[in-house]
Protein backbone atom coordinates (compact mmCIF):
# COMPACT_ATOMS: atom_id res chain seq x y z
CA UNK A 1 0.00 0.00 0.00
CA UNK A 2 1.36 3.39 -0.94
CA UNK A 3 0.23 6.84 0.10
CA UNK A 4 0.95 10.24 -1.33
CA UNK A 5 3.49 12.12 0.76
CA UNK A 6 3.73 15.90 0.75
CA UNK A 7 6.16 18.14 2.60
CA UNK A 8 4.20 20.97 4.23
CA UNK A 9 4.93 23.48 7.00
CA UNK A 10 3.74 22.43 10.44
CA UNK A 11 0.43 23.88 11.73
CA UNK A 12 2.29 25.70 14.53
CA UNK A 13 4.57 27.47 12.04
CA UNK A 14 1.57 28.51 9.92
CA UNK A 15 -0.30 29.91 12.92
CA UNK A 16 2.74 31.87 14.16
CA UNK A 17 3.15 33.40 10.69
CA UNK A 18 -0.53 34.40 10.60
CA UNK A 19 -0.31 35.94 14.11
CA UNK A 20 2.68 38.07 13.03
CA UNK A 21 0.81 39.17 9.90
CA UNK A 22 -2.25 40.07 12.01
CA UNK A 23 -0.08 42.18 14.31
CA UNK A 24 1.40 44.03 11.34
CA UNK A 25 -2.08 44.68 9.90
CA UNK A 26 -3.31 45.97 13.28
CA UNK A 27 -0.40 48.44 13.53
CA UNK A 28 -0.89 49.57 9.93
CA UNK A 29 -4.68 49.80 9.73
CA UNK A 30 -5.92 49.95 13.32
CA UNK A 31 -9.22 48.19 14.20
CA UNK A 32 -9.83 47.21 10.55
CA UNK A 33 -6.44 45.53 10.43
CA UNK A 34 -7.22 43.67 13.66
CA UNK A 35 -10.47 42.30 12.12
CA UNK A 36 -8.59 41.27 8.96
CA UNK A 37 -6.03 39.47 11.11
CA UNK A 38 -8.74 37.58 13.01
CA UNK A 39 -10.34 36.55 9.72
CA UNK A 40 -7.01 35.24 8.38
CA UNK A 41 -6.41 33.39 11.64
CA UNK A 42 -9.84 31.71 11.41
CA UNK A 43 -9.34 30.68 7.78
CA UNK A 44 -5.92 29.17 8.49
CA UNK A 45 -7.26 27.33 11.57
CA UNK A 46 -10.05 25.74 9.49
CA UNK A 47 -7.56 24.81 6.78
CA UNK A 48 -5.27 23.19 9.33
CA UNK A 49 -8.15 21.13 10.76
CA UNK A 50 -9.10 19.95 7.27
CA UNK A 51 -5.53 18.89 6.49
CA UNK A 52 -5.31 16.99 9.75
CA UNK A 53 -8.59 15.25 8.96
CA UNK A 54 -7.22 14.24 5.56
CA UNK A 55 -4.12 12.78 7.18
CA UNK A 56 -6.04 10.59 9.63
CA UNK A 57 -8.71 9.60 7.14
CA UNK A 58 -8.66 6.29 5.26
CA UNK A 59 -5.95 5.85 2.62
CA UNK A 60 -6.74 4.31 -0.74
CA UNK A 61 -4.69 1.22 -1.50
CA UNK A 62 -2.53 1.55 -4.63
CA UNK A 63 -0.47 -1.65 -4.48
CA UNK A 64 -1.62 -4.93 -5.93
CA UNK A 65 -3.14 -7.06 -3.20
CA UNK A 66 -1.27 -10.34 -2.68
CA UNK A 67 -3.25 -13.08 -0.97
CA UNK A 68 -1.40 -14.62 1.99
CA UNK A 69 -1.82 -17.99 3.65
CA UNK A 70 -4.70 -18.25 6.11
CA UNK A 71 -3.33 -21.35 7.89
CA UNK A 72 -3.06 -19.79 11.35
CA UNK A 73 -4.73 -17.47 13.84
CA UNK A 74 -3.08 -14.25 15.00
CA UNK A 75 -4.39 -11.62 17.41
CA UNK A 76 -3.32 -7.98 17.10
CA UNK A 77 -2.67 -5.21 19.60
CA UNK A 78 -3.61 -1.55 19.83
CA UNK A 79 -7.26 -1.89 18.85
CA UNK A 80 -8.25 0.31 21.81
CA UNK A 81 -6.75 3.32 19.99
CA UNK A 82 -8.72 2.66 16.77
CA UNK A 83 -12.19 1.69 17.97
CA UNK A 84 -13.98 4.27 15.80
CA UNK A 85 -12.30 2.99 12.64
CA UNK A 86 -12.96 -0.67 13.50
CA UNK A 87 -16.58 0.15 14.36
CA UNK A 88 -17.03 1.77 10.95
CA UNK A 89 -15.79 -1.35 9.14
CA UNK A 90 -17.90 -3.53 11.45
CA UNK A 91 -21.04 -1.56 10.56
CA UNK A 92 -20.33 -1.90 6.84
CA UNK A 93 -19.61 -5.65 7.07
CA UNK A 94 -22.09 -6.78 9.75
CA UNK A 95 -24.43 -9.66 8.99
CA UNK A 96 -27.92 -10.23 10.30
CA UNK A 97 -26.59 -12.35 13.18
CA UNK A 98 -25.47 -9.94 15.88
CA UNK A 99 -23.52 -12.48 17.92
CA UNK A 100 -21.38 -13.90 15.09
CA UNK A 101 -17.88 -12.55 14.32
CA UNK A 102 -17.83 -9.93 11.58
CA UNK A 103 -15.75 -10.88 8.55
CA UNK A 104 -13.43 -8.30 7.03
CA UNK A 105 -10.26 -8.11 4.92
CA UNK A 106 -6.98 -6.96 6.44
CA UNK A 107 -3.82 -5.72 4.77
CA UNK A 108 -0.43 -5.84 6.47
CA UNK A 109 1.77 -2.78 6.06
CA UNK A 110 5.44 -2.92 7.16
CA UNK A 111 6.56 0.28 8.87
CA UNK A 112 10.06 1.59 9.45
CA UNK A 113 11.69 1.39 12.87
CA UNK A 114 10.32 3.71 15.55
CA UNK A 115 11.32 4.55 19.09
CA UNK A 116 8.93 1.83 20.27
CA UNK A 117 9.72 -1.06 17.90
CA UNK A 118 12.63 -1.91 15.63
CA UNK A 119 10.19 -3.72 13.35
CA UNK A 120 6.52 -2.82 13.10
CA UNK A 121 3.67 -4.20 11.00
CA UNK A 122 0.50 -2.14 10.85
CA UNK A 123 -2.84 -3.89 10.36
CA UNK A 124 -5.37 -2.01 8.23
CA UNK A 125 -8.94 -3.04 7.46
CA UNK A 126 -10.27 -2.54 3.94
CA UNK A 127 -13.53 -0.78 3.22
CA UNK A 128 -15.70 -1.55 0.22
CA UNK A 129 -14.46 1.47 -1.74
CA UNK A 130 -10.81 0.33 -1.62
CA UNK A 131 -9.77 2.60 1.24
CA UNK A 132 -8.22 1.32 4.45
CA UNK A 133 -8.38 2.34 8.10
CA UNK A 134 -5.89 1.46 10.83
CA UNK A 135 -7.03 -1.29 13.23
CA UNK A 136 -3.82 -1.94 15.19
CA UNK A 137 -0.45 -3.68 14.93
CA UNK A 138 1.05 -7.14 15.10
CA UNK A 139 2.71 -7.89 18.42
CA UNK A 140 6.39 -6.85 18.33
CA UNK A 141 7.75 -10.41 18.44
CA UNK A 142 5.55 -11.40 15.49
CA UNK A 143 6.28 -8.22 13.56
CA UNK A 144 10.00 -9.06 13.57
CA UNK A 145 9.19 -12.38 11.85
CA UNK A 146 6.68 -11.11 9.31
CA UNK A 147 8.21 -7.76 8.38
CA UNK A 148 11.02 -9.02 6.07
CA UNK A 149 8.54 -10.91 3.88
CA UNK A 150 6.14 -7.98 3.79
CA UNK A 151 8.96 -5.59 2.84
CA UNK A 152 9.88 -7.99 0.04
CA UNK A 153 6.31 -7.77 -1.25
CA UNK A 154 6.27 -3.97 -0.92
CA UNK A 155 9.40 -3.73 -3.06
CA UNK A 156 7.48 -5.57 -5.79
CA UNK A 157 4.52 -3.21 -5.48
CA UNK A 158 2.38 -5.66 -3.53
CA UNK A 159 0.65 -5.59 -0.17
CA UNK A 160 -0.18 -8.75 1.79
CA UNK A 161 -3.83 -9.46 2.57
CA UNK A 162 -5.64 -11.96 4.79
CA UNK A 163 -9.14 -12.48 6.22
CA UNK A 164 -9.92 -10.84 9.55
CA UNK A 165 -12.61 -11.36 12.17
CA UNK A 166 -13.96 -8.48 14.23
CA UNK A 167 -15.23 -9.70 17.58
CA UNK A 168 -17.08 -7.78 20.27
CA UNK A 169 -19.56 -4.94 20.30
CA UNK A 170 -19.66 -1.18 19.99
CA UNK A 171 -18.29 -0.99 23.55
CA UNK A 172 -15.05 -2.74 22.55
CA UNK A 173 -13.88 -4.54 19.42
CA UNK A 174 -10.92 -6.89 18.99
CA UNK A 175 -9.50 -8.15 15.70
CA UNK A 176 -8.12 -11.60 14.88
CA UNK A 177 -6.35 -12.47 11.63
CA UNK A 178 -6.47 -15.71 9.68
CA UNK A 179 -2.77 -15.65 8.86
CA UNK A 180 -0.28 -18.44 8.17
CA UNK A 181 3.16 -18.77 9.75
CA UNK A 182 6.04 -16.84 8.14
CA UNK A 183 7.58 -20.10 6.85
CA UNK A 184 4.66 -20.75 4.52
CA UNK A 185 3.15 -17.28 4.33
CA UNK A 186 3.46 -16.67 0.60
CA UNK A 187 1.24 -18.75 -1.65
CA UNK A 188 3.06 -19.85 -4.80
CA UNK A 189 -0.14 -20.04 -6.80
CA UNK A 190 -1.03 -16.40 -7.50
CA UNK A 191 -3.46 -16.77 -10.41
CA UNK A 192 -6.49 -17.00 -8.12
CA UNK A 193 -5.85 -13.62 -6.53
CA UNK A 194 -8.06 -12.95 -3.52
CA UNK A 195 -10.47 -15.85 -4.16
CA UNK A 196 -11.90 -17.20 -0.90
CA UNK A 197 -10.67 -20.57 0.31
CA UNK A 198 -12.07 -22.92 2.92
CA UNK A 199 -10.77 -22.31 6.46
CA UNK A 200 -7.28 -23.81 6.79
CA UNK A 201 -7.44 -25.55 10.17
CA UNK A 202 -6.61 -29.23 9.75
CA UNK A 203 -4.23 -31.27 7.55
CA UNK A 204 -5.80 -33.94 5.34
CA UNK A 205 -3.63 -36.31 3.29
CA UNK A 206 -4.24 -36.77 -0.44
CA UNK A 207 -4.10 -40.39 -1.65
CA UNK A 208 -3.25 -41.87 -5.07
CA UNK A 209 -0.79 -39.03 -5.67
CA UNK A 210 1.87 -41.46 -6.98
CA UNK A 211 0.00 -41.67 -10.28
CA UNK A 212 0.19 -37.89 -10.66
CA UNK A 213 3.80 -37.12 -9.74
CA UNK A 214 4.42 -35.40 -13.07
CA UNK A 215 1.79 -32.75 -12.24
CA UNK A 216 3.19 -32.22 -8.74
CA UNK A 217 6.75 -31.89 -10.06
CA UNK A 218 5.63 -29.27 -12.58
CA UNK A 219 3.88 -27.26 -9.86
CA UNK A 220 6.74 -27.31 -7.33
CA UNK A 221 9.40 -26.71 -10.01
CA UNK A 222 12.18 -28.09 -7.82
CA UNK A 223 11.17 -26.25 -4.62
CA UNK A 224 9.65 -27.81 -1.52
CA UNK A 225 7.74 -27.23 0.61
CA UNK A 226 5.40 -25.26 -1.65
CA UNK A 227 2.16 -23.63 -0.49
CA UNK A 228 -0.54 -23.65 -3.16
CA UNK A 229 -4.28 -23.41 -3.70
CA UNK A 230 -6.09 -26.60 -4.73
CA UNK A 231 -9.62 -27.23 -5.96
CA UNK A 232 -11.98 -29.98 -4.75
CA UNK A 233 -14.37 -31.65 -7.18
CA UNK A 234 -16.85 -34.51 -6.80
CA UNK A 235 -15.76 -37.89 -8.14
CA UNK A 236 -16.21 -41.62 -7.61
CA UNK A 237 -13.71 -44.10 -6.25
CA UNK A 238 -12.58 -46.40 -9.08
CA UNK A 239 -10.87 -49.20 -7.17
CA UNK A 240 -10.73 -50.85 -3.76
CA UNK A 241 -13.44 -51.87 -1.31
CA UNK A 242 -15.33 -48.58 -1.80
CA UNK A 243 -15.43 -48.67 -5.61
CA UNK A 244 -18.27 -46.53 -6.94
CA UNK A 245 -18.68 -44.50 -3.76
CA UNK A 246 -18.47 -40.69 -3.75
CA UNK A 247 -15.38 -38.78 -2.66
CA UNK A 248 -13.48 -35.64 -3.71
CA UNK A 249 -10.67 -35.40 -6.22
CA UNK A 250 -7.96 -32.78 -5.79
CA UNK A 251 -6.88 -30.55 -8.67
CA UNK A 252 -3.88 -28.25 -9.10
CA UNK A 253 -3.90 -25.88 -12.05
CA UNK A 254 -6.88 -27.83 -13.41
CA UNK A 255 -5.23 -31.26 -13.31
CA UNK A 256 -5.92 -34.09 -10.88
CA UNK A 257 -3.20 -34.93 -8.33
CA UNK A 258 -5.15 -37.49 -6.27
CA UNK A 259 -8.27 -37.80 -4.14
CA UNK A 260 -9.50 -38.04 -0.58
CA UNK A 261 -10.13 -41.35 1.13
CA UNK A 262 -13.69 -42.63 1.40
CA UNK A 263 -13.88 -41.52 5.05
CA UNK A 264 -12.56 -38.03 4.31
CA UNK A 265 -14.91 -37.80 1.33
CA UNK A 266 -17.86 -38.48 3.62
CA UNK A 267 -16.63 -35.78 5.97
CA UNK A 268 -16.00 -33.05 3.38
CA UNK A 269 -18.30 -33.66 0.36
CA UNK A 270 -21.23 -31.66 1.74
CA UNK A 271 -18.92 -28.94 3.03
CA UNK A 272 -17.26 -28.61 -0.38
CA UNK A 273 -20.66 -28.46 -2.07
CA UNK A 274 -21.81 -25.68 0.27
CA UNK A 275 -18.60 -23.73 -0.31
CA UNK A 276 -18.98 -24.16 -4.08
CA UNK A 277 -22.53 -22.83 -3.93
CA UNK A 278 -21.35 -19.85 -1.88
CA UNK A 279 -18.20 -18.86 -3.79
CA UNK A 280 -18.41 -20.65 -7.16
CA UNK A 281 -15.48 -23.03 -6.49
CA UNK A 282 -14.45 -25.31 -3.63
CA UNK A 283 -10.90 -24.05 -3.07
CA UNK A 284 -8.51 -24.82 -0.23
CA UNK A 285 -4.88 -24.32 0.68
CA UNK A 286 -2.43 -27.19 0.32
CA UNK A 287 1.21 -27.86 1.12
CA UNK A 288 3.35 -30.04 -1.15
CA UNK A 289 6.35 -31.70 0.49
CA UNK A 290 9.09 -34.04 -0.71
CA UNK A 291 8.83 -37.38 1.09
CA UNK A 292 12.03 -38.87 -0.37
CA UNK A 293 11.47 -42.35 -1.83
CA UNK A 294 7.69 -41.83 -1.56
CA UNK A 295 7.89 -38.86 -3.91
CA UNK A 296 5.93 -35.63 -3.60
CA UNK A 297 3.01 -35.58 -1.16
CA UNK A 298 0.13 -33.08 -1.00
CA UNK A 299 -1.60 -32.28 2.28
CA UNK A 300 -4.76 -30.20 2.19
CA UNK A 301 -5.61 -27.61 4.83
CA UNK A 302 -9.33 -27.98 5.53
CA UNK A 303 -11.82 -27.05 8.28
CA UNK A 304 -11.84 -29.17 11.44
Amino acid sequence: MTMQQRTEPSPAAVLIAVAVLALVLTVAFGPLGFVMGLALFGLMFIGTKNRNAEQIGPARTRSRIRRLSTAGRVSIVGEAHHQDAIAEVARLSASDTDDSPILATAVLVPESASRHDRAAVRVDLLRGDGTAVIAGYLRSELAAEYQPLLIELAERGEVGSCPARIIGSSQHYVVHLHLGSPRLLLLDHEALGTTLTMPAEHQVTVVSERAHQYVLHRVVNGRTPVHVIAELRDCRIVKGSHTGEHTLEVLLEGECIGQLTYAMGLRYCDMAQEWRARTGRALCEAVITNEGTRGLQANLLLPK
